[in-house]
């Protein structure tokens, strides 16, 4: 278990399945806590009951574990690189105490936002007068002020905690030079282009769902399950597909950031794609015509088939905008 990998990317893939799988447990084994031993035992079985809760707990959970997986595999790569390294001399030792590490700041960060929860809640809740002058009571900056906040904190403390898993259980081994150091291949750049744009799209359907929430009473377990779980992971292979078609061969001195950028430049691209489309729609619609499409489900299909098409066109620019095609040398000097 201690000998060094032979592949030059196995110690990031290990470190970052290993804090993946450590992250997805303690996620579920504190829901189950909350649920069932919990001081709010009773209230949270019956906000559970409701199929909304449970498809955002589900992606919330996702969520932390997208942000674990690329944040130890950014960290540990950039680690070997700084030192010139392809591995490490004990690499079983060095996920031991990443495993320790983390466990240890998952506690912590677990309870330090839910004493940030509380906190937030609480302040608003006493200043509530104030508050509702300046965000009323309803809107998007009442709900930009309820969501943003919390959810900025958790995705920076979490960022910042495999990090620093990733430094500490840097600490006790010892680097080893390689003939090949770690580098970024097509298919890491493709899925983490992908991954990035995943995270955008789960945390804007959170905060959409929550803006709808109110509205979205109806809909069973059956439409949270095609919203939040079934069309995201549609839309990930496909801009994973789309990007690994559309990188060239050869990423040259190219980066995680540079993915990060693809897919975060993809995803609000396809944004402003959509937004401009659908406007340009409505504008060219009678109100009578706009009532009859909305009830039918014929528009949602292809709303999203569209949305499918234009995100693809997005990945493709992202990846012809941030990746230059560069000619083989045998190529050039013939």
């Amino acid at each position: 278990m201690n000998l060094p990998t032979a592949h030059p990317n196995a110690l990031a893939r290990r470190l970052t399945i290993a804090a993946v799988g450590l992250q997805l447990l303690g996620a579920i084994l504190l829901q189950l806590y909350l649920i069932s031993a919990g001081p709010l035992a009773t209230l949270t079985r019956e906000a559970f009951s409701r199929p909304d809760m449970v498809a955002s707990t589900v992606v919330n959970i996702v969520v932390g574990c997208i942000l674990v997986g690329l944040t130890t595999w950014g960290a540990t790569q950039r680690w070997l690189r700084r030192h010139n390294a392809g591995d490490v001399d004990r690499p079983g030792r060095m996920v031991a105490v990443l495993l320790a590490v983390s466990l240890v700041l998952f506690v912590l960060i677990s309870t330090g936002l839910a004493l940030l929860h509380h906190g937030f809640y609480t302040l608003i809740f006493k200043h509530k007068e104030w508050v509702d002058q300046a965000f009323g009571y309803y809107g998007v900056r009442r709900m930009l002020l309820m969501a943003l906040p919390p959810k900025l904190c958790a995705i920076l403390l979490t960022i910042l905690g495999s990090w620093l898993a990733v430094r500490i259980a840097a600490w006790s081994v010892t680097p080893v030079a390689a003939t090949q150091a770690p580098f970024m291949q097509r298919r890491h750049a493709a899925w983490i282009a992908a991954l990035t744009l995943l995270l955008w799209q789960l945390h804007v359907a959170l905060v959409v769902g929550l803006y709808f929430m109110n509205d979205a009473g109806s809909a069973g377990m059956l439409e949270h399950a095609i919203g939040y779980w079934i069309l995201p992971a549609l839309l990930l292979a496909l801009a994973a597909w789309v990007c690994l078609r559309s990188l060239p061969q050869a990423l040259g001195t190219a980066g995680m950031g540079r993915a990060i950028a693809h897919g975060t430049f993809a995803f609000w691209l396809t944004q402003v794609l959509g937004i401009g489309l659908a406007l340009l729609v409505l504008w060219t619609m009678t109100w009578s015509q706009l009532m009859r499409t909305a009830a039918s489900y014929t528009t949602s299909v292809v709303s999203v088939l569209i949305y499918s098409v234009l995100l693809a066109l997005s990945c493709y620019l992202g990846a012809r905008l941030f990746y230059r095609r560069r000619t083989p040398p045998e190529l050039a000097s013939a």
